[in-house]
């Protein structure tokens, strides 16, 4: 008599065709929420780079323009006196950019022929080296300069005839075409002119 027996297949021992369908399926939507996530990721990194590059950036031009231009000092002399107007301004400052602090440079912030870039010049040790680049790009700007008194009025030009004995403003601000102040620096307020140079920088 022969035996024979017969077994019931284990549920383990394979996957039906519907049951790899549905695991491709499941493996596909994982697969698909961890590429979006990475390039959310991505995309939230790139983007918080860019607004601190921005940012230092921003924060380096301001101080670029408050430190040369709050260590500007008085002259008598017409051709070294602080002067200036909407479109640029000049004056010797002991802060220039290029060199070393406490060494009076003339200096002049400048917007350039486009109205929407400021630039920076300096003297040279001597007059065949000067110094000049770009500072400030503003797209669709219409960029301007301003000059505060003592009394914290505001002027197109200095020196101002309202303030005869302001031997320099108190206040410089660079204005964009709405009125939003992109740069400003403070002048420290010297009581008297200071002597002038013999010799020219």
């Amino acid at each position: 008599m022969i035996a024979w027996s017969q077994r019931r297949p284990s549920a383990m021992a394979g996957l039906s065709l519907l049951e790899m369908l549905v695991v491709l399926v499941l493996a596909s939507l994982l697969a698909t929420l961890l590429v979006q996530g990475l390039g959310f990721f991505l995309s939230s990194s790139d983007t918080a780079r860019r607004h601190a590059s921005r940012a230092a950036e921003a924060h380096q031009q301001q101080h670029w323009f408050a430190s040369s231009v709050r260590s500007m000092v008085p002259y008598l002399d017409p051709q070294r006196a602080f002067a200036g107007d909407a479109a640029s301004f000049a004056g010797i400052t002991l802060e220039p950019l290029s060199a070393q602090p406490g060494l009076p440079r003339e200096v002049r912030w400048s917007i350039e022929p486009d109205g929407e870039s400021l630039s920076y010049a300096e003297s040279g040790s001597s007059e065949s080296d000067p110094v000049a680049w770009t500072v400030l790009h503003v797209p669709g700007e219409a960029l301007r300069f301003e000059y505060a008194d003592r009394a914290g009025g505001w002027h197109p030009k200095w020196p101002e005839a309202s303030a005869a004995r302001e031997w320099i403003p108190g206040q410089v601000r660079l204005v964009g075409e709405d009125g939003r102040t992109l740069l400003s620096a403070h002048l420290s307020l010297h009581p008297v002119p200071v002597a002038n140079f013999l010799e020219p920088l």
